[in-house]
């Protein structure tokens, strides 16, 4: 009798305990190292804060993040929370893995271009953290003196410091890559893609994009300031090095360089496309919270707790001044701390001249059709003229795929 008299109280115990068990939230990101180190900052001081919830951090590489959360959609078992860049919001989006956010956050609070960066069909589908993403011309003060306004300027300095028999080029980047070949074709007033509703159409085989390509091609060929070849670790390495005057990369390599040049680092805006009148209008994005669409009851109530905490002042004073990305709210911004950040400040002012990385889940049909365009080009082993439809057509074949919808379940 005794036995059973301690049952009812027993059971009591551990429903007690099971309440007590905190909620836990799965927060997937793909960000370098300091940056990572940074988030379990923010999450060891929320927990604290918030001992009734646990957040649990997962690392993925870029294209792993992305497959693994469209995989577990299936399985059931994904992230809560993807930290990720705004271009991946179609793909999600379209894939109906996450839910739009519009009634998790205030609006009046962020930045009205960075909420734009995650909006499609009327809805917000990320919580902008950060806005920025975008590239800048880097060099090293005690080799310049002055940073080019225009490209005429640009490649006259460029050329006065190319030696190639001592592997010495006036400019470097990661020449072969769309992303970085999206701001020339900007600058000759060109577009990545056209979106008229439902219709998105992407933009290679046009004379805008054939005149860019022609430009990088002669940059090579012609004025023969950049490598026959180098990829984003070689531009980056010449440039560590000291062999490269000029580099344009994106600004989350602001920490890396800055400690490695100190108060020697210069940064600038890209330079305006002399012959068009026009900026190398880099794209611009940002870094977003994407929310799994089945987070839901109290599992939703905490992770909007964590966005709520990860929007807020203290972390985006943080996000501004120890990350060196363009904080997202208008509060952050404000700040005497950011407005004091020269670095930050002439990333915020590069970023006036950007176009925004569109979040259509067409953007990728894009990339593939611009990398084979601008490796053919590059390589000689098509003209400018012939590598653009090479590009089209490979950028239409995609479209195929990505465009068409999927065959409803039968119930």
């Amino acid at each position: 009798m005794k036995l059973q008299a301690l049952i009812p109280a027993l059971m009591g115990i551990l429903s007690m305990q099971a309440l007590a068990a905190p909620v836990k939230i799965n927060f997937w990101e793909q960000s370098p190292p300091d940056t990572a180190s940074e988030i379990d900052k923010w999450i060891t001081v929320f927990q604290k804060d918030n001992p009734d919830i646990q957040v649990i951090r997962q690392h993925y590489e870029n294209e792993e993040l992305r497959t693994k959360f469209l995989r577990s959609s299936v399985t059931g078992d994904g992230a809560d929370i993807v930290y990720g860049p705004n271009d991946i919001a179609g793909v999600f989006a379209t894939a109906g893995v996450i839910q739009p956010v519009d009634g998790l956050i205030k609006a009046e609070l962020f930045n009205p271009k960075a909420l734009e960066l995650a909006r499609l069909d009327g809805k917000t589908w990320g919580v902008p953290l950060s806005e920025g993403n975008h590239l800048l011309l880097y060099y090293n003060k005690d080799l310049v003196k002055t940073p080019p306004t225009n490209t005429k300027e640009l490649i006259a300095q460029a050329k006065a410091f190319t030696n190639e028999k001592q592997n010495k080029f006036g400019l470097v980047f990661f020449q072969s890559e769309p992303f970085w070949f999206a701001g020339f074709q900007s600058g000759f007033g060109g577009s990545l893609l056209t979106v008229k509703g439902q219709d998105v159409k992407v933009n290679i085989d046009t004379p805008e994009t054939q005149k860019a390509l022609q430009y990088l091609v002669d940059l090579k060929d012609k004025e023969k300031i950049i490598p026959k070849e180098c990829n984003y670790d070689c531009a980056k390495s010449m440039f560590l090095n000291g062999n490269a005057l000029f580099h344009i990369n994106g600004d989350w390599e602001l920490n890396t360089y800055s400690e490695k040049f100190g108060n020697k680092l210069g940064i600038a805006a890209l330079p305006v496309i002399s012959e068009t009148g026009k900026p190398i209008a880099p794209l611009l994005g940002g870094l977003f919270l994407y929310v799994n669409a089945s987070t839901k009851d109290k599992k939703l109530e905490a992770t909007q707790k964590f966005i709520t905490f990860l929007t807020s002042k203290q972390v985006q004073l943080r996000i501004a001044n120890k990350l060196n990305k363009i904080p997202s709210t208008l509060e952050a911004r404000g700040d005497a701390s950011v407005k004091a950040n020269a670095i930050l400040n002439v990333a915020m002012t590069a970023a006036a001249t950007t176009s925004p990385m569109p979040p259509q889940v067409e953007i990728r049909a894009a990339w593939d059709g611009m990398r084979i365009m601008i490796q053919r080009a590059l390589s000689g082993k098509e003209t400018v003229a012939q590598a653009v439809k090479t590009g089209q057509k490979a950028a239409d074949e995609a479209l195929k795929g990505i465009q068409q919808k999927p065959a409803k379940k039968a119930s």
